[in-house]
């Protein structure tokens, strides 16, 4: 399979809620009308190693859903000093809440801890990218086994070791969020080092995203307007406002410290997020919590 190559995902709705779903599963198997598409981006540089087509190697000889996948070349492991992207845009939508779950599934082969697929996003159009991983600004990132996230060499948070199941990933943002920025920009980008250990990399296939007012898993319903919890944190601190059909954000979030210090703010920032106070001293501090809806503060204790 040629390099260079645009894959446009086509939209259609479906029948179970509100839902409109973008669908690409490297078949040629995409559905649907021309009102939104996704296009697929892959790197026409001679060392990007990303290939759409038929897996044919050891753990990976086969896709999920045949007959092609995205995988770290499609025969050959996968070289030393390499890095490999292919990126993809979501167009900011006309509906300004619910929840963006873009899905795919997965196998992993990789020097574990050395070698590393990290999942990025960028809201101002690429200049600048964010790891997906402990990231405040994602709504819900799951489906991986946690033994396969390290951090590498390079300081990133990424995709490492070997799985070689089929795994269900779920990377999902606020539309309420999505719906201030300019756009969403996604990039898997594959790294390795200079010790060849005869690994085949990453391989992804049915990629696909799922608008949805629906929470893409289960959860118990909120009773309060605001949660912050723990009240008694060694540095994590999490804000939850109570789910809404309608748009919804934080306008203003701010930590103050027992002396009335302001020593963290947010402006315009989802109603599912987190702050950390680590290098904050022990002590008493207090969250301002202000959404479009109404504000509340809250006591927490940060112990060491």
């Amino acid at each position: 399979m040629k390099k260079g190559l645009l894959l446009i995902l086509f939209a259609f709705y479906g029948a179970v809620g509100f839902a409109q779903t973008l669908n690409q599963f490297f078949d040629d198997t995409t559905t649907g009308s021309f009102n939104n598409t996704i296009t697929i981006y892959l790197d026409t540089a001679t060392t990007n190693i990303w290939q759409i087509g038929s897996p044919q190697k050891t753990i990976f000889d086969t896709a999920a859903t045949l007959p092609n996948v995205i995988v770290t070349d499609t025969i050959n492991t996968y070289p030393i000093n390499n890095e490999s992207v292919f990126s993809y845009t979501e167009v900011t939508p006309e509906f300004s809440y619910g929840i963006s779950a873009m899905q795919w599934e997965q196998k992993l082969d990789m020097d574990y801890a050395e070698d590393g697929g990290i999942i990025e996003f960028s809201i101002d159009g690429g200049l600048s990218w964010q790891n997906a991983f402990d990231n405040p600004y994602v709504y819900n990132f799951y489906g991986f086994d946690t033994l396969n996230v390290d951090t590498l060499p390079s300081g990133d948070i990424a995709f490492t070791g070997t799985d070689t199941v089929w795994r269900d990933i779920w990377f999902c943002f606020d539309y309420s969020y999505l719906s201030l920025q300019d756009s969403l920009m996604v990039r898997h980008r594959f790294v390795s080092d200079s010790i060849d250990n005869g690994k085949e990399g990453w391989m992804i296939d049915n990629l696909r995203l799922h608008p949805t007012i629906r929470h893409t898993i289960a959860e118990k319903a909120q009773e309060t307007y605001l949660r912050v919890f723990p009240t008694v944190t060694t540095g994590v601190i999490n804000i939850e406002a109570k789910k809404m059909n309608e748009f919804h954000i934080i306008e203003l979030l701010e930590v103050f410290n027992s002396s009335g210090k302001l020593v963290q703010q947010f402006h315009n920032v989802p109603t599912k997020f987190f702050v950390n106070l680590n290098g904050q001293p022990s002590g008493n501090y207090f969250v301002k919590v202000k959404t479009n809806q109404s504000a509340e503060t809250f006591q927490v204790i940060l112990q060491r």
